[in-house]
């Protein structure tokens, strides 16, 4: 039970620390970044509003590695005049939509773009993308505007975006009669990129320089990774349940073996335990059989069998420094925690003082020695009376072809060996192989 307890709180923690592990790769590390700047493999081209019947015009020169629009605004009865910067990310040559780009997992957009000299005018940054339900792939105007509108001269350069900040052009929405259900920004069929003047420049020359625009966001999404720490709790969990299952049913069969013992035992020795009860002697002082009591159990029909010599340690010297009283409540006390976790079918005699005898029938000596260990362990752990530590020597051995003095002979040699080698161990006798 313990070594169970112990891997179930191994588990526990490790899943603990695998959930900050992967919480924290998440949020400090595992980042992606895409990239338009002069090195990318999209068409990069210059717009104004000559497309739209008005009169401006734009130039896109490189210089190094950046580039640079050349944007004359003239006023004209078109009543927005605008020139920008197009990346054709997810359109051809024909400005046909082809592998359109999907942002949808990306979080923010770095757009490292600045008027060259003195300048108030805003940018328009805006995503083009397209959805089935209301695009068409030959007509541009029904490509969603997801755009904002920023003023360089009151943000640090490079501006950053939040995607979740950008909003879908009202007078698109209008003039396409979009459904409700669309009318919010979608960045998973991203067609054309786009850096533009703002909406409300004067006339006049313009020279703008751009560096790069680039997409940060996460391999994961939060909801990837939130639906993985559940998964791996669940999962956990059923395994759990699984091997709890496993174990009721290990304990059922071992429960139903211990009472077929028992049952045997009593059949072997042709008596009820309560029989057994009434004619056996215990010790006055602790309550375990003593010599007497012990005779009905040593039997020639019982093939399997061992006992174990259990000695404290250094009783003497405990007896002479507190009393005979703080002794005798040692002992009584010794006696109780020793038959409070032995098993049923075990017979614990005061073999005389300190010295007790433990016999285990139908009880190889491999499994006595576990229990031996375990007693041993309690023993050494256990506060007894005024917080008084003692520990315990354990002999054991297995009947063999043997008389039961000789078996009994052979358990004691073990336990004065346990307290040659210095006392609080589990010697077993050496005529007997535990594999």
């Amino acid at each position: 039970m313990m070594q169970t307890e112990k891997f179930d709180n191994i588990i526990i923690l490790a899943l603990i620390s695998l959930t900050f592990v992967v919480i924290g790769l998440h949020s400090f590390s595992l980042n992606k970044i895409f990239t338009l700047d002069t090195k990318s493999p999209y068409q990069t081209y210059a717009v104004s509003d000559l497309t739209s019947g008005g009169k401006s015009t734009a130039k896109l020169y490189t210089r190094g590695d950046k580039y640079l629009l050349d944007c004359h605004i003239i006023e004209s009865d078109y009543a927005w005049p605008f020139c920008e910067v197009t990346f054709s990310v997810g359109v051809n040559a024909q400005n046909i939509p082809e592998q359109p780009v999907d942002l949808s997992s990306y979080s923010s957009a770095h757009v490292y773009a600045k008027y060259v000299g003195e300048n108030t005018a805003s940018f328009r940054f805006q995503l083009r993308t397209f959805n089935p339900n209301y695009s068409s792939p030959k007509k541009d105007s029904t490509w969603k505007y997801n755009g904002i509108e920023y003023w360089p001269n009151n943000n640090p350069y490079p501006v950053k975006i939040p995607l979740n900040a950008m909003q879908v052009a009202t007078w698109w929405l209008y003039e396409n009669e979009i459904p409700i259900e669309y009318a919010s920004p979608e960045f998973d069929q991203v067609l054309v990129v786009e850096v533009a003047t703002g909406n409300s420049i004067s006339p006049g020359h313009y020279q703008i320089e751009i560096e790069k625009v680039e997409f940060t966001g996460k391999v994961f999404t939060n909801k990837q990774v939130f639906s993985f720490i559940i998964a791996m709790w669940i999962f956990t969990a059923i395994i759990g349940l699984i091997m709890n299952l496993y174990r009721s049913k290990a304990k059922l069969k071992t429960a139903e073996r211990r009472a077929f013992e028992l049952k045997q035992l009593n059949r072997l020795l042709n008596v009820e335990s309560q029989e057994l009860k009434d004619l056996a002697e215990r010790d006055p002082l602790t309550g375990a059989l003593n010599r007497k009591g012990i005779e009905h159990i040593f039997t020639n029909e019982i093939k399997i069998m061992s006992l174990m010599f259990i000695d404290i340690d250094h009783f003497k010297p405990l007896n002479d420094r507190y009393g005979h009283n703080i002794g005798d409540i040692i002992l009584k006390d010794f006696v109780k925690l020793i038959s409070e976790n032995c098993r049923t079918s075990d017979f614990l005699a005061r073999w005389g003082g300190e010295e007790f005898l433990l016999i285990c029938p139908n009880t190889k000596v491999l499994e006595a020695n576990e229990l031996a260990e375990d007693l041993r362990q309690l023993i050494a752990e256990h506060n007894f009376v005024q917080n008084i530590k003692i520990t315990a020597s354990f002999g054991l051995a297995q009947k063999e072809n043997e008389t039961i003095a000789e078996l009994i002979e052979r358990a004691d040699v073990a336990l004065y060996t346990a307290k040659a080698q210095g006392r609080n161990k589990v010697i077993v006798s050496n005529n007997v192989d535990l594999l």
